[in-house]
Formats: structure tokens, sequence, C-alpha cells
């Protein structure tokens, strides 16, 4: 596809879905903000009732977008391969998930299967991701279950997300859903998100005692919640950090926190996990709804192919760069240094200068004795060849550059 009707491609789809997301987060707020009039406060744990008018406070990008950001962030940081979302509910979490380039599996629990199933359609993927494909494979499964039993398709998953779901628990349903994830699962990784209750003053309401939502079971302070987290951390051999979203510019109002507060906890030791063992422990006790594979370049070469292919084009890169610099032409044979290849974030990226230099050997270039020179002969130069690569190159970089301002909006 040409680079300029790629490009035009994308801008057309990212609009598209902007435009259809931001539907779909309307109806959302419309469904889920409660009656203000009886209520005096309408603040949802999805996010879009935090920035309803009569709150007195409105947050942009909207709160519910930045915990997904917050959990996306988190999942790259840590090179998670695997995620459980526990209280998907109606699966907007996904859409950004699929974004993450590290992950390869994710699994959307919830207990209500009705919602589920109604809303199955929605991990599939979008036209989008058959024009801008993944460089890794991706698997989605929907499943109707309980976060208190660990079923043996996940029970090897790397990361745990619990995004505003515990204060819908109970406490002796909480106590289970707790040792089911730390002491069961033990992810590498947990970001769990909830409301804190000290930032309700804030609101215009007059009882800030009022829960945000009519279904919470709680709202800890920033106290109670940390807690909660240290008894995790002893109790299962988890460090944590804190953080959170929604904290609001004005320094006044810091002591009471984000509105929305966060921990990450973290495996405290390498842990050493057998597939084998972690199913004869564990059961099928999930209902798989839906399940969606996500489309990915395949790889048509071999490793030595590629790093041949990045070889060669940064040889003649470097060569016709040189000449231009010692004579004004682009003629004539070239010393180059060997460590200077490396300088190529793709070569660094996959290979080391053994590699690179096994590499030069397989592509019949002279090196010399002590391995730190190679030589371009004169007729290894292809001005048109290198520019047309080079062009096609930075219009590579002009998409990723692109697709990269539209991941970090917020």
């Amino acid at each position: 596809m040409p680079v300029v009707l790629r490009l035009y491609t994308q801008f057309m789809i990212m609009d598209h879905n902007f435009i259809e997301s931001e539907k779909l987060d309307k109806s959302e707020a419309q469904s889920n903000c409660l009656d203000t009039k009886s209520t005096g406060i309408d603040v949802e744990d999805n996010g879009h009732g935090e920035d309803c008018k009569s709150t007195g406070i409105h947050f942009f990008p909207p709160l519910y977008a930045k915990r997904y950001r917050l959990a996306v962030e988190t999942l790259t940081k840590y090179d998670i391969k695997s995620v459980i979302d526990f209280g998907c509910a109606e699966c907007h979490f996904v859409k950004h998930l699929s974004s993450v380039p590290c992950l390869e599996a994710i699994a959307l629990v919830d207990i209500n299967k009705e919602l589920l199933v109604s809303k199955q359609k929605t991990i599939a993927p979008e036209l989008r991701h058959f024009i801008f494909k993944r460089k890794n494979p991706l698997h989605v499964s929907l499943l109707a279950g309980s976060a208190e039993e660990t079923d043996s398709r996940v029970s090897h998953f790397e990361g745990v997300t619990m995004i505003e779901l515990i204060e819908h628990l109970y406490p002796d349903v909480l106590q289970k859903v707790t040792h089911n994830v730390f002491g069961n699962i033990k992810p590498r990784l947990c970001l769990v998100t909830t409301p804190n209750s000290e930032f309700n003053v804030l609101f215009k309401n007059a009882d800030p005692n009022k829960f945000r939502h009519w279904d919470h079971k709680f709202e800890w302070n920033q106290t109670e919640f940390k807690s909660w987290c240290e008894e995790i951390c002893r109790r299962y051999n988890y460090i944590v950090e804190y953080t959170g979203v929604g904290l609001l510019p004005d320094k006044e109002t810091h002591h009471l926190g984000y509105c929305s507060q966060a921990a990450v906890f973290c495996l405290n030791h390498q842990r050493v996990f057998s597939q084998s063992l972690s199913n004869e422990h564990f059961s099928l006790c999930y209902e798989l709804i839906a399940e969606a594979d996500y489309p990915f370049e395949k790889e048509t070469c071999s490793l030595n192919e590629r790093i041949d292919l990045e070889v060669k084009y940064c040889v003649q890169y470097l060569a016709s760069s040189l000449r231009k610099e010692n004579s004004g032409n682009d003629e004539g044979p070239v010393a180059l240094q060997i460590s200077r290849i490396l300088n190529f974030p793709n070569i660094k990226s996959f290979c080391d200068e053994d590699a690179v230099r096994e590499s030069l050997h397989r592509c019949e270039y002279q090196i010399s004795d002590d391995q730190l020179i190679v030589y371009v002969p004169e007729e290894e130069n292809d001005e048109n060849d290198v520019n047309t690569e080079e062009d096609q190159c930075v219009a590579h970089q002009v998409c990723q550059d692109y697709e990269m301002h539209l991941e970090s909006w917020d």
C-alpha cells in the first residue's frame, strides 16, 4: 500500500474508532450514572460518572480512560505476556489491552454470564487490527466465572488486573478473591484500583459519606487501602507500589490523594512455574463464552536472513555516507568500523557484534585480521537502492510516530 494512502487510511480508521468510542462512552455514562436528585452523587466506578457536571469536577481525559491507560503502561513496563482482567463487565478494556505489544494472551473474566454473552462481539479484532497488524500473536478469551476460583486455563498467567472491582465485594468474598489471586494464581504482577473515599468531600454532595455507586460495599480511605495491601505483601510475599489517577492540580487538595487509588503488586521473588503442576491443581471451572485471535505479521524468513538484510542495508548506507564525506562522490571502496553498524537501533535490538561479523562473512564481505574493519567494494554501492530503502524506513517511521502519538493522548 502506498505510504500516502496508508497514512490516509490510518487517519480515517482512527477517526472512525474515536467517534464510535465516544458513542459507547456516552451511552455507558447515561446508563450507569445514578439519579443525582435522589442520591446527591453520581460517581460511578466505570469513571464516566466521576466526570458528570453535578459533581463539580471534570477529568480530561475521563477517569475511566486514565485507569485503562495506567493499566496499559504498567503491563507494558513489566513486559507482561498474559493477563487476566477480573470483573471485565462490558469488556471495553480489551480495546486498550489489544494495543499492548508484549501481550500474547488476554482472559476477560466476569461472573455475569448474560452480560458477557451480550458483549461477546466486543473482543473481536477490528478493521484497524487487520491493516496495522501486531508483531506478536494475541489470543483473547471471554470467560464466565468467579474471581474466587482459578481455572486451569489461566492459572499460569503472568498478570492480573482488578479495576474498580474490590469495592463491589462483600468482606468474606473479598477475602476469598484475595487468596485466589495472590495465593493460587500468584501472578508476577497485579494491578488493583479502587475509589478513594477521602476524595469524596470534593464532590458536590450533601453527604460525602455516601458511596459513589449503589453497589459499592465499602469505599476505603488511603490508610485502609494501604493496610489491605500491606497484609497481602506480608502474607503472600509481594512488594507494592502505590499510585492512582485523578489527582487535581490544586496542591491544597493533594493531601486527599487520588480520586481512584491504585496499587501495583510485584512478586517478591522469581516464581518457578510448571504448567503441568498447575493444571493438576485446578479444574475447568469457567465457562468459555467466546474467543478471538488477532492478526499479526508472521515471520517469513529466518533470524539469520533478517540479520543479513539489516546488516547489508546498514553497510551500504554507511559506505555511501563515508564516500560523500571523504571525496564528495559516491564511488570507490570504503573501510568501515564494524562497531558503527551496531549504532543502528534495528541491529542493536536483536543481535550483537559477533552476530554482525558472522553476517558479514555470510554476505561475503572482506574483514580485517583484527575483526574490527569491514571492506566495502565499489560495486556494493547502489545509491538508488539505498535511497529507496531509506525512504521506506522514513515512511515506516512516520507511521510509527503517528501511532505512538495516538496511544499517548493522555
